[in-house]
């Protein structure tokens, strides 16, 4: 099987970019008879979406209170959608190599996808820890098929065009990237709007009405400039949106959070968390939030 195969199908399928990695150590921990690994990305990017009109008497207030969300979760659920491709993928493999063992993985396994993105030579590492495909900047989803066929392997990209830059460093709200390919998660604050654990009060204000991941090190950076949305997919628009109403969020019952929200991109946090995201996005409105993008001044 040539790579050049599976590229021509993952291109078919509606895939960015798809390459071979070799199953390294922390992927035959998981799965011990593994070989190789077929990396696969896809652009998640949105159209922009307008923010909805301000109110006469401010031109940084909404005349409804809203929220922010990063856009990786505007719309489709990226799994569903990796996955499915990554299944019509893993089923044309098959019809080659009927007796291959294939494991498809879209954050289902404890393996390192960005580390195998950069040996299979489909991204590159930037300074605040993502990866980069050519025409998606770091935009981007990734999923594996793990796979005991041995497969030809890509070779890595190793590129660095950060290091003239470092934007993502000096822009980031709680300065939770600490140094090169470096990021301290506990001052995340896409990891914080994820996480169980309670968001420390300090950082609270730096959410502003972000109640869903952040994109600022992805905004400011000058490889993601030119990039356009191009997977369908993404293009419709479905809750949460951009800019989602909060207080209907801080009062939902989890009657209504099963039926508008567990089926979206961010309905696996759980009404609790999502609560407490809305609820801190206006009590930061309270405080005088300048602005969808930003935290309060």
């Amino acid at each position: 099987m040539e790579t050049c195969q599976l590229q021509n199908w993952g291109g078919e399928l509606g895939l960015n970019a798809v390459g071979v990695a070799p199953a390294i150590d922390e992927v035959r921990r998981v799965f011990p008879w593994a070989r190789s690994v077929v990396c696969a990305a896809i652009s998640y990017l949105p159209p922009e979406e307008e923010p909805p009109s301000l109110s006469h008497s401010s031109h940084t207030r909404y005349e409804t209170p809203r929220g922010l969300v990063a856009r990786f979760a505007r719309g489709a659920d990226y799994h569903s959608v990796l996955r499915e491709k990554l299944a019509r993928l893993a089923a044309r493999l098959l019809s080659r190599q009927p007796r291959a063992r294939l494991e498809v993985c879209v954050d289902t396994a404890p393996i390192p996808e960005r580390k195998l993105a950069v040996l299979a030579g489909i991204a590159w590492r930037g300074y605040n820890s993502n990866v980069f495909v050519d025409g998606c900047g770091s935009w981007v989803s990734l999923g594996e098929i793990v796979t005991d066929l041995d497969l030809p392997v890509g070779t890595p990209l190793e590129i660095d065009r950060c290091s003239d830059c470092a934007r993502c460093l000096r822009h980031c709200p709680t300065g939770a990237i600490t140094a090169p390919y470096t990021v301290d998660r506990t001052r995340c604050l896409s990891w914080l709007t994820q996480s169980r654990k309670p968001i420390p009060v300090h950082i609270r204000p730096k959410l502003g009405i972000r109640i869903y991941g952040c994109d600022t090190c992805q905004e400011v950076c000058p490889q993601n400039a030119a990039v356009k949305p191009i997977t369908p997919e993404f293009a419709d628009r479905r809750f949460p949106g951009a800019y989602p109403e909060l207080i209907p969020l801080v009062e939902m019952t989890q009657r209504d959070f099963e039926q508008l929200v567990k089926p979206s991109a961010i309905g696996w946090i759980g009404l609790a968390r999502l609560k407490r995201n809305a609820q801190i996005a206006l009590e930061n409105l309270k405080r005088g939030c300048d602005g969808p993008s930003h935290g309060c001044v």
